[in-house]
């Protein structure tokens, strides 16, 4: 049974509670910066401290408790005694048992004190609400305040001057707006955190009205705790009606700390935790972890287990800020597992997003502005995905489905970690520090043997140097490869059959602790619990480089910058980056504090073998071009003598017989000298007449 507190022992627990020296020093202060200081952060804690019924008793009854602690407060401060003029009492750090998720919100909560979690959807302009309206007598001038507790303004209903005669009368009142107080008003919309969904749920909104000096603070895209009371309001409608609607009226709000707030990791998680971290199989033991069930992609897995953990966000003197996340593009034939590998990581990463770039809008994946209903239907910013996967993992599938106008807004979300909006008269900045796991089909749907990888992928040049990885998976027959594919896929299929089945049951000529037992590999290694766990550990971790390990970086760097001669740039800075990034990643990953050689060499042989794919030129060099412009050094080359050709030839135009003549003059094929015009003719150097003769323009 709930112990009641009478007004007078409220008071007193109040007077108690705010006796500690810390609240008398903040009340002094409040007082002497009044009213630019008007909150009293209160611990919960202490609270509790001073009574755990009492503490119970707040939770159940905030509106009276909260009214006597700023009576409370306001007695400590004499100088006060202006209609609205008040201390704020807010209270914080509410224990786990007042934290409900917006879906579990019930008419049991109404009028207590809860603390909810989530994402600012939707947050309005901070205006001023009229809290104690002065009116004024139109027949005798009387003064007479009103409180203002809602929305809509309420008037006197009789003049309250004793001499003036006219209070029998109707009278009309004159509202003095300068001389009302009014406190600062936001209305906030939060939404549940997309890491807690499980199962395609969609989650579940609710506003808050935050008020006073607290208004203003948060912006779109923050994960906040709102601490307020639960209260209901009639829904607006012609006939009274019995259904309400829900609102927060917030009395405090927490920005999210560290990392991950959702994630609980207790003593015993830290222990298992330390342990794995000793295991000299670690790396490999989480790459097997990573979707089982598809069979192979090893160095996918492993530049993927690397991606999960992340570099170092750094911060230099001059306030420029240095990304650690990394981005990986997976290029591949049909039916090579990609989607399924983008699927399973958006589960497994502490916060993770998944989203399909044919179904993706610009809008949908960095912010919409969407009409408000506070009244008077401003514009607003809606959150997208990427702003959504803040400070972790955005799986983004089918990258080369989207528009250019919509992969555009990509370019900087990726590369400073932020989203400009100029969207119906609102200019915002939101945060969007989160690693890109993107796939994609070749142009032609499938890799073609006689052309370059280069030329076969369709995105471009500006989005493709800025991820640090990128793999092509290519999907050609191979008898003994096919075999153990074909393998692992029934195998995981008949694992699948058995593990539907019912304890005890057994079916004839199957097996079942035989499949079990012989299909065993197909289990992750770590359970994907305790590896989101591990995952969010390590995020604590910032190691340093050796200097060993800066020289093996240096030396591998130097080595391939050195093949590029004449105008052939064989790699760039971008890439330097990505070998700090990997071998940061590999150093948390062990939870050490140095980056090693051991995690040097393993960016290096990641970022070899990524380039040797990609920007491998025939002379076994690199070319880095390729990627970053689209056009490699050779090409280039090519073009020029096109370009030289057309400059002293074509003073009439030339046709595509008399170009090729040409080209062949200089040792150009005719596949060449057609890939050289289309580059000319998409730079609008050149154009073709409906003649079929080129012109420069």
């Amino acid at each position: 049974m709930s112990v009641t507190f009478q007004d007078s022992e409220i008071l007193a627990a109040w007077d108690d509670i705010f006796s500690k020296d810390k609240y008398r020093i903040n009340i002094a202060c409040i007082a002497d910066n009044y009213p630019q200081k008007k909150s009293l952060m209160v611990d919960y804690a202490d609270i509790n401290t001073y009574s755990v019924d009492f503490a119970m008793y707040v939770l159940d009854n905030p509106d009276a408790c909260l009214a006597s602690a700023r009576k409370s407060a306001m007695s400590l401060v004499p100088s006060m005694n202006r209609p609205g003029e008040a201390i704020n009492v807010r209270i914080v750090n509410l224990p786990r048992d007042a934290k409900v998720e917006i879906r579990n919100l019930r008419a049991d909560h109404l009028r207590k004190l809860v603390a909810v979690e989530g994402l600012a959807r939707k947050v309005t302009t901070v205006k001023p609400r009229m809290t104690h309206a002065l009116f004024r007598c139109a027949r005798c001038g009387a003064e007479m305040w009103v409180l203002q507790p809602g929305m809509l303004l309420k008037e006197p209903m009789m003049c309250s001057n004793p001499e003036g005669g006219c209070n029998k009368q109707a009278t009309r009142f004159n509202l003095d707006e300068k001389a009302s107080v009014y406190i600062d008003t936001q209305k906030i919309e939060i939404q549940e955190s997309p890491e807690g969904l499980r199962g395609g749920a969609q989650p579940e909104r609710i506003t808050g009205y935050v008020e006073d000096d607290i208004a203003g603070e948060v912006t779109a895209g923050n994960r906040i705790t709102l601490n307020g009371i639960l209260r209901s309001v009639e829904k607006t409608e012609r006939d009274k009606s019995t259904v309400f609607e829900t609102y927060l009226d917030v009395i405090s709000v927490e920005f999210e700390q560290h990392e991950y707030d959702e994630i609980q990791i207790t003593a015993d998680d830290e222990k298992e935790i330390l342990r794995m971290s000793k295991d000299p199989d670690l790396y490999d033991n989480i790459v097997k972890s990573i979707s089982p069930s598809i069979y192979g992609l090893d160095s996918v897995k492993r530049a993927i287990a690397l991606q999960l953990f992340g570099g170092c966000h750094k911060e230099m003197d001059d306030g420029t800020v240095m990304r650690g996340d990394m981005h990986i593009l997976l290029i591949g034939d049909p039916g090579v597992a990609k989607s399924q590998l983008l699927r399973y990581m958006s589960m497994l990463a502490p916060r993770g997003i998944y989203a399909s770039g044919k179904s993706a809008s610009a809008a949908g994946l960095t912010a919409a502005a969407v009409r408000d209903d506070f009244g008077d239907g401003r514009w607003t910013l809606e959150a997208g995905a990427l702003v959504l996967a803040d400070k972790g993992l955005a799986c983004i599938d089918e990258l080369d489905k989207m528009t250019d106008q919509d992969r555009s807004s990509l370019h900087e979300a990726m590369e400073s970690q932020r989203i400009s909006v100029a969207k119906a008269g609102i200019t915002a900045t939101l945060q969007c520090r989160c690693s890109m796991l993107a796939a994609a089909n070749p142009k032609y749907g499938r890799f073609e043997e006689d052309t370059s990888i280069a030329d076969q992928i369709d995105l471009p040049p500006a989005l493709m140097s800025r991820f640090d990885l990128i793999f092509v998976l290519t999907d050609k027959p191979d008898k003994k490869k096919d075999t153990a594919i074909t393998e692992h896929i029934l195998a995981a299929h008949q694992r699948g059959q058995v593990r539907m089945m019912h304890d005890g049951e057994t079916v004839e000529g199957v097996d079942v602790k035989e499949v079990l037992e012989r299909t065993a590999n197909i289990r992750p290694v770590y359970d994907v619990e305790i590896l989101r766990k591990y995952v969010a550990y390590s995020k604590r971790i910032t190691p340093v480089m050796t200097d060993d390990a800066k020289r093996i970086i240096e030396d591998s760097f130097l080595r391939i910058r050195s093949m590029g001669g004449g105008n052939t740039v064989p790699i760039t800075a971008r890439q330097l980056e990505a070998f700090v990034r990997l071998s940061e990643a590999s150093a948390k990953m062990r939870l050490s504090p140095v980056v090693t050689d051991l995690d040097a060499n393993r960016a290096v042989d990641l970022v070899e073998e990524y380039l040797r794919r990609i920007a491998g030129s025939d002379d076994g060099g690199f070319d880095i071009d390729k990627i970053a412009t689209g056009i490699s050094s050779k090409d280039r080359n090519k073009i020029d003598i096109i370009r030289g050709v057309m400059r002293e030839y074509g003073g009439d135009g030339l046709s595509s017989d008399e170009l090729m003549q040409h080209g062949a003059n200089e040792g150009l094929d005719e596949t060449e000298v057609a890939r050289a015009l289309k580059q000319l003719s998409d730079a609008g150097e050149i154009y073709k007449t409906p003649a079929g003769i080129y012109k420069r323009t």
